[in-house]
């Protein structure tokens, strides 16, 4: 990776005593448990092995009537490098907005991450560390309030001053069974990013369901919704949210000390091959400049001993090796599952169409993930259009007029989602 900047072990101050007692707990506790094993509680720190990984190759484009662009040639790799312990990384060809033709390589997220979890019967503890650069900080995984979360934007690529996340980023959070919880971020900037250490959220919140309604709340100091991301204000989230079948609408309302007043809506689509195809190209209608944008897969691939199936590919059998000449059926006689790991990939996107980030959420475990020998198989579902989130600095509605403004004025990140499987096997 090619890293810019100063050194993130600037102005460590109180943030390394934390750091260092993190990292200590992430290395040394030992897994009593599995996620999504009932009463099986203790440290767990999800893994697909060491040496194993995935990555991707992709360009973008943006056209119009009156154009047609290439851009942001991007390299995406992330590998394991023992429990609970990875890195990842967002390679782009170069650092301007648009053009292909000058080879200028920069990271647009590099880092190391360690990260663990810890449940009871009382809630669950989630923790994670990493040292580099990322513009995304949902951990453990994105509630309905995050999905309105400000996309860092795109003023790196105009000549401006860096954007994202990049240093130290401690994040922890702890979910009650209740529905209340709390959860903060700390980054100690470094990077590129010559800011003083503090907090980029920190806050206490609830989730609850009522039937097909969820409910959200969030209290404490909130991230503001102006550049640079990492500010925060006092003040509160409001959420409500409805589900019918696969779709769900949802509305919010905050208010901030110092900020506007923001009201959003959240459409979260059922998946289709509609959604897919738009998932699979980061499909995006932009405004300035008006057109479409995409990002168009080149190739893919993995690292180490993990073997690449699509969904619509499962096998009839239990094992690993395929039979020759009949794709999709696997010889079941010398191999048994021995473990399974279910993730969830999210790549969010905002201004300009212009798709940076990806993350793997590593929701639930059990087994054997780790011994050497395993063979991995990799099935993916397709990439689909989850939802669009729009927010905007306006509280009235009453009016045409109203309704332009508000319009007018506002955000709009979206999010794609890719749901995974790993499967383990050991020879018999």
């Amino acid at each position: 990776m090619i890293m810019e900047g100063r050194s993130a072990l600037k102005s460590r101050g109180r943030c390394l005593p934390v750091f260092c007692a993190l990292l200590a707990l992430l290395c040394v506790a030992v897994p009593s448990g599995a996620a999504g094993e009932p009463g099986r509680y203790g440290w767990h720190f999800p893994t697909i092995g060491a040496g194993n990984g995935m990555w991707r190759l992709s360009v973008g484009s943006h056209f119009w009537s009156d154009h047609l662009e290439f851009r942001n040639l991007q390299f995406q790799g992330d590998v394991d490098l023992g429990k609970g312990l990875r890195l990842h990384t967002v390679l782009r060809s170069n650092d301007e907005m648009n053009g292909l033709g000058r080879w200028a390589p920069r990271v647009d997220e590099g880092y190391l991450e360690a990260y663990g979890f810890h449940t009871s019967p009382t809630g669950t503890v989630s923790l994670s560390a990493r040292i580099g650069r990322t513009r995304y900080l949902r951990f453990p995984y994105p509630d309905a309030i995050a999905l309105f979360d400000q996309v860092p934007g795109i003023g790196d690529l105009q000549g401006g001053d860096e954007t994202g996340y990049s240093g130290v980023i401690l994040t922890a959070d702890y979910a009650h069974t209740s529905g209340f919880g709390l959860h903060g971020t700390w980054i100690d900037w470094g990077f590129g990013s010559d800011r003083s250490a503090d907090w980029a959220e920190r806050y206490v919140y609830y989730r609850g369901d009522s039937g097909p309604w969820h409910f959200e709340a969030r209290y404490g100091y909130l991230p503001v919704r102006k550049e640079p991301v990492g500010q925060t204000e006092e003040g509160f989230n409001l959420f409500a949210g409805y589900t019918h079948r696969d779709w769900t609408i949802g509305f919010l309302y905050e208010e901030l000390n110092d900020q506007p007043a923001h009201t959003g809506i959240v459409v979260r689509f059922s998946p289709s091959d509609k959604t897919r195809k738009m998932g699979e190209l980061a499909f995006d209608y932009t405004r300035s400049p008006q057109g479409f944008a995409m990002q168009i897969p080149l190739a893919v691939g993995t690292f180490g001993r993990v073997r690449r199936i699509s969904a619509g590919e499962e096998p009839y059998f239990t094992g690993v090796l395929h039979r020759p000449g009949e794709k999709g059926y696997l010889e079941a006689q010398n191999y048994v599952l021995v473990g399974e790991v279910k993730a969830e990939r999210i790549r969010t996107y905002w201004q300009n169409g212009q798709n940076r980030n990806w993350y793997e959420h590593r929701l639930s475990h059990w087994g054997d993930t780790s011994s050497p020998g395993l063979t991995v198989i990799m099935v993916e579902e397709p990439w689909y259009l989850e939802l669009e989130a729009l927010v905007s600095p306006h509280t009235d509605l009453w009016s045409w007029d109203d309704l332009q403004q508000w319009e007018e004025d506002r955000m709009g990140p979206a999010q794609l989602n890719q749901k995974v499987t790993y499967r383990f096997y050991r020879k018999r």
